[in-house]
């Protein structure tokens, strides 16, 4: 352990054992003065192929406002949760498929219809604008999630860009994101426990701690070592599969279950402040083949493109509400483990700003105007949730804009900006 003094710890200590290191949340014996304001972090969430957009939006604005059927189910964390409407994506945008439009560009720095050698919109994204620069700051400059692997077509499998056509890539086995976080990157990753190889530190730190320090370690200890049941659990019951189902080693088969795995290792990743910049693609570009876990057999894609004037149409539309409510409810569920992690004299959600969206409206169309949005977090005290904003044609990278000067990063313009994004305060 990395100790400054007698009385105080250094926010980045690290537990070690043979082969693992493991990050510390904030705690009290690490706030002696000089205290240093929380670091803010910037996550942005995607989802694939639209929503119906007749569900999604709120009914009236302001603080009561009245949410759809979709948005409901933000109930729980309603004050911490911006709804914006009225929100552009690169208006204006051309290109030979409406879904990677979508989605590639998302969260791109370039100009309007300046294309790559594949013909879609990328350059620098904005999470990699902020990670240049606060990621010296960290063990991890930026973490890229996803529940779905990268594919050969790049741009709809990729929301992240180190520049034009060069995409970041992204995690999305659980086990091999949880090795990234807390093993040693030098030695034998694949041990049965992080914890057990930590345990002679843990507890020479824990005799130094007061009560209330000691009782976050052992909430973060049964977190982390949740996590590796989890892990464990899902590589096993990986045998239980025939051979062509098989997953990677650590994937659970229930979708909804490796969604949670994977925001739960975010979670762990921003209390430990071993990131502050990360992209979770919730899945790829058009969208999953079936969602059985809600019992929606038909492909996502399918349902997007549909004609709302038959009965048929109108079953799809059903079904389609339920998969965004889905996505929802997994953004939700995140939402309330950041706001119960205590951080300074506030949350880790206080110190966060989090996007939530997708790069089309109603899938069928493949338009870009009035997309679905949320804003989540405190932004330190920049964002202040509990209100539908209404917006006006405004653009998507007007929000790039003001979350890039909230987290220190003073440029003029991205993508088709004009100003940074008002009404979040």
């Amino acid at each position: 352990m990395n100790i400054l003094h007698k009385h105080t710890l250094s926010r980045r200590t690290l537990l070690r054992g043979a082969g693992s290191m493991l990050a510390l949340p904030w705690l009290e014996i690490m706030a002696a003065p000089p205290a240093k304001a929380s670091p803010l972090r910037s996550v942005f969430m995607f989802v694939p192929g639209g929503v119906n957009h007749d569900e999604w939006l709120p009914k009236t604005e302001g603080e009561d406002y009245e949410p759809g059927k979709t948005l409901a189910a933000l109930a729980p964390v309603k004050q911490h949760v911006l709804v914006l409407s009225g929100v552009n994506a690169r208006h204006g945008e051309v290109g030979a498929n409406g879904h990677p439009l979508g989605t590639a560009p998302w969260l791109s720095s370039a100009p309007i219809n300046d294309k790559d050698r594949g013909g879609y919109c990328t350059d620098i994204s904005v999470d990699q604008l902020i990670a240049n620069h606060v990621g010296k700051d960290t063990r991890l400059p930026s973490l890229e999630l996803g529940c779905d692997s990268d594919s050969r077509s790049m741009h709809e499998t990729n929301i992240s860009w180190r520049g034009p056509a060069s995409p970041m890539g992204k995690e999305f086995n659980p086990r091999d994101i949880y090795n990234r976080l807390f093993a040693d990157p030098k030695a034998d990753v694949y041990r049965t426990s992080i914890l057990d190889a930590v345990r002679e530190d843990a507890k020479r730190l824990s005799s130094r701690l007061g009560g209330i320090d000691k009782e976050k370690l052992d909430e973060y200890f049964e977190a982390v070592r949740s996590i590796e049941r989890r892990i464990d659990f899902a590589s096993r019951h990986q045998l239980e599969h025939p051979p062509e189902m098989r997953l990677p080693d650590g994937v659970p088969a229930n979708y909804i279950e490796h969604a949670h795995l994977l925001t739960d290792l975010l979670v762990l990743a921003l209390q430990t402040d071993t990131t502050r910049v990360s992209t979770f693609m919730l899945n790829n570009e058009p969208g999953r083949a079936s969602w059985n876990e809600i019992g929606v057999k038909e492909n996502h894609h399918g349902l997007a493109h549909l004609d709302p004037r038959t009965a048929e149409g109108r079953d799809k539309l059903d079904k389609l509400q339920r998969i965004d409510q889905a996505y929802v409810e997994i953004f939700v569920r995140m939402i309330q483990k950041l706001a119960a992690i205590p951080e300074g004299e506030g949350t880790v959600l206080d110190h966060c700003q989090i996007a939530y969206g997708s790069g089309l409206t109603w899938g069928r169309l493949h338009n870009r105007d009035n997309i679905p949005l949320l804003l989540a977090g405190g932004g330190n005290g920049m964002i202040r949730g509990g209100r539908h904003v209404r917006y006006h044609g405004e653009a998507f990278a007007d929000l790039h804009l003001a979350m890039l000067r909230n987290a220190g990063v003073q440029i003029e313009r991205t993508a088709d900006s004009k100003e940074p994004l008002k009404g979040l305060a």
